[in-house]
């Protein structure tokens, strides 16, 4: 795995790709678009309107609610210029305004002042904050680049690793053809949404190369071509890594499944499945298998654990029989 730098974006950037879905205007302050982007979560100003702004972010976005509006209300005028003053000398990203509400005049002349982006928004304040904090951590959250092959197997994200020249491209075609579905394959990009999600894509989404595929032999494959818009999809979350191995004699695996292996990708924990490979084997299937089984135990079985306590509890009988065997005295 290779961990890319973080990025910034501008303010442009953020403009442009939202402007559409979210009904963004731009008010004043468009002297600042190229202001830089890095904080992955978007701010409420709360404590920043009351004066308070020790927390304000410089190159973070500031969306205003209703309640906070109303607050800027309440104050008198020589107090509502002086805090925010105070907050748009931190030099943030831009301000997003959302509801419709009317901007105060003060926050126009104060955003061109210093060339903070101003936005208003017909949208929703709540919508706005999701959306904008779903597009930051895609855009800003810490990546790694991994060498491998990404497939929704039952609307589960697997990854298909191991090393080159072992399978893993066969594999993934086998399991498309059966009706599963290719995200990425050699290189694929890793990014965390949250605090416990990984999501995976292609090294250039937005490419038409992204869903080609080498295989040994046959050369360059258009996946989407061949297989139609039902054996792609663009980005999915990455709940399993299947490490496909060469089988040796000595190759210690997991047989019953009562010890789960884990592995840790940015780090996130998600289950780890070896598979060592012989001839014949049908690892598409196994892959499956695999998927469904971790459904399983999503819904609250685990096959092993109760494959382990209905063994010990026939032993136990087993055991209770015999004893009464040998109190027999006929």
């Amino acid at each position: 795995m290779t961990i890319e730098k973080k990025i910034e974006i501008t303010v442009k950037d953020f403009y442009n790709e939202n402007k559409e879905d979210l009904s963004f205007e731009l008010v004043s302050g468009q002297e600042g678009l190229t202001n830089k982007i890095s904080s992955i979560e978007p701010h409420h100003p709360g404590l920043a309107f009351a004066g308070f702004t020790d927390y304000v972010s410089e190159n973070a976005v500031f969306i205003m609610e209703d309640v906070e509006s109303l607050y800027l209300q309440h104050l008198s005028l020589q107090k509502r210029s002086t805090n925010l003053c105070k907050m748009f000398e931190k030099k943030f990203s831009c301000m997003i305004i959302g509801n419709g509400i009317v901007i105060p005049k003060i926050i126009k002349i104060l955003s061109n002042k210093h060339n903070i982006p101003l936005f208003s928004s017909k949208s929703e304040t709540s919508t706005l904050f999701y959306r904008t904090s779903i597009y930051l951590s895609s855009k800003l959250a810490l990546a790694v680049t991994f060498h491998g092959t990404l497939v929704d197997i039952y609307g589960i994200g697997v990854l298909i690793s191991g090393v080159s020249g072992i399978g893993k491209s066969e594999c993934a075609l086998d399991l498309i053809d059966r009706g599963h579905r290719l995200v990425a394959d050699d290189v694929i990009k890793i990014f965390k949404r949250g605090e416990s999600i990984l999501m995976g894509t292609g090294i250039s989404p937005d490419s038409a190369l992204q869903y080609h595929m080498e295989v040994r032999g046959v050369g360059i494959l258009d996946i989407a071509k061949i297989f139609g818009i039902r054996g792609v999809r663009l980005h999915k979350r990455i709940e399993i890594e299947i490490n496909l191995i060469e089988w040796k004699r000595n190759t210690n695996v997991e047989r019953v499944g009562l010890t789960e292996e884990t592995t840790k990708i940015l780090d996130i924990e998600i289950p780890l499945v070896r598979i060592p490979l012989i001839p014949g084997k049908n690892v598409s299937v196994i892959a499956e298998v695999v998927v469904l089984n971790h459904l399983l135990k999503i819904s609250g079985y685990d096959t092993a654990k109760a494959f382990n306590a209905t063994l010990i509890k026939l032993m136990e009988q087993k055991a209770k029989k015999l004893a009464r065997l040998d109190e027999d005295i006929e």
